[in-house]
This record gives C-alpha cells, structure tokens and sequence, in this order.
C-alpha cells in the first residue's frame, strides 16, 4: 500500500505518547483505522433506527399474506 506523508496538529498530551511510541506511523493508522470503524458502526446504528418504522410498517402489511402461507 503506498504511503503518504501528512502533518497534523495535536494536543501536548498526544504528542508526547507518539514521541514515546516504538512506531508513531502504526499508532496513528490504527488509531485512525479504529475511529473510523467505530464512526462506520454509529452512522449504521442510526440507520438501522430510522429504518425501523418502515420495516416494522412493511412487516405489518405482509403480516397477513403470511399467515396465508402453508409452511
């Protein structure tokens, strides 16, 4: 995977853990990796919330066409 130089501006605390750290570059990635999973699973939870009335309205609707069905 190619690699790209960025800069960034961090708070006295965080620089002095990178500083401190055996490989700054793989702390940052994982870091970075991790919030945007984390940023993946609230944008998902959310929709999945809104969706639920719809589901739930849908589900509703076809409620009796499955009681219809012989299983």
């Amino acid at each position: 995977m190619a690699k790209k130089r960025i800069t960034v501006t961090v708070d006295e605390d965080v620089a002095s853990f990178l500083y401190s750290a055996r490989n700054t570059s793989a702390v940052v990635c994982d870091a970075v990796r991790e919030y945007r999973a984390r940023q993946l699973e609230k944008e998902l939870e959310i929709a999945y919330t809104e969706d639920a009335v719809e589901t739930v309205e849908i589900a509703s609707e076809w409620e009796p066409a499955d009681a219809e069905v012989d299983e």
